[in-house]
């Protein structure tokens, strides 16, 4: 009996969605990712969306949970006033910028209407970040996405943290770690309270093969970090396994807009 290794499986994903990709692409015009301007060819932002882009990647943020600092605020690698109570377990966050547009508009169309075009490029700026803010000591030895309950993977019929995982793992030069499992299918985060996020998540997670990860430093990848509850589930499990450290990448946090319009009202 033929067994499937998951690099296989991540090839027949890879072509399945190079078809879905190339059906959109004879299907929909030529638009950009960030305002469906009709002129931009598919996979890029128009001049506009991309200045705007820029703007939320320059925004400084704090390392520790991922939130925007406000003017003049600096960032200390301990947290800022924005942490959450306790810390979550990931030690740090690697961010593009807040979840505005058009970051906030890529996203939703790579995560509901499979526009993959851009993920790439994303990746791309995600890990010159990372190479340009790491520690050297920390620089992780493996990539892990955040993983989706079987259900909501087929129902959207894409796994978009593993599609992010496979884009920074090539641009770093890193393996992808398939360990992490969900056991357990959970609520859309957005319909929680911060409360109600913590506790559908605790449990949500295991380890398949601990030993697999014993003493890797792992990077955790998924799209959007808010509460940064399921990430830091995620980390609490991986650390129980014996990993030696946890750090996030996102393409975007999730907060209040007061938090980087007042950057642009200064």
């Amino acid at each position: 009996m033929m067994r499937f290794s998951g690099e296989m499986f991540r090839g027949l994903a890879a072509v399945g969605r190079d078809v879905w990709s190339g059906a959109v692409d004879l299907l929909l015009p030529n638009v950009c990712g960030g305002c469906e301007d009709r002129a931009t060819p598919r996979g890029q932002l128009c001049d506009a969306c991309g200045v705007k882009l820029l703007a939320l990647i320059a925004l400084p943020y704090c390392p520790r949970c991922g939130a925007t600092l406000g003017p003049n605020v600096r960032a200390y690698p301990d947290g800022c006033g924005a942490c959450p109570s306790p810390l979550p377990r990931f030690g740090r966050v690697f961010r593009l910028g807040p979840y505005a547009p058009p970051l906030r508009n890529v996203i939703r169309r790579l995560k509901f209407y499979h526009r993959l075009g851009l993920a790439k490029k994303l990746c791309e700026m995600l890990a010159e970040r990372i190479a340009a803010e790491g520690d050297g000591d920390l620089s992780p030895d493996v990539i892990v996405p955040v993983p989706a309950f079987w259900l909501r993977r087929f129902s959207r019929g894409l796994d978009h943290a593993a599609l992010l995982a496979e884009h920074l793992a090539r641009e770093l030069s890193l393996p992808i770690g398939e360990e992490l499992l969900r056991v357990r299918n959970t609520p859309q985060q957005a319909q929680l309270s911060r409360t109600q996020r913590f506790a559908s998540v605790r449990g949500a997670f295991r380890t398949a093969d601990a030993s697999a990860l014993r003493g890797a430093r792992v990077l955790l990848v998924d799209d959007v970090t808010t509460t940064g509850a399921t990430a830091g589930e995620c980390a609490r499990t991986l650390l129980q396994a014996g990993v030696t450290s946890v750090q996030l990448a996102v393409l975007a946090k999730a907060e209040a807009p007061t938090a980087y319009t007042q950057h642009w009202e200064t």
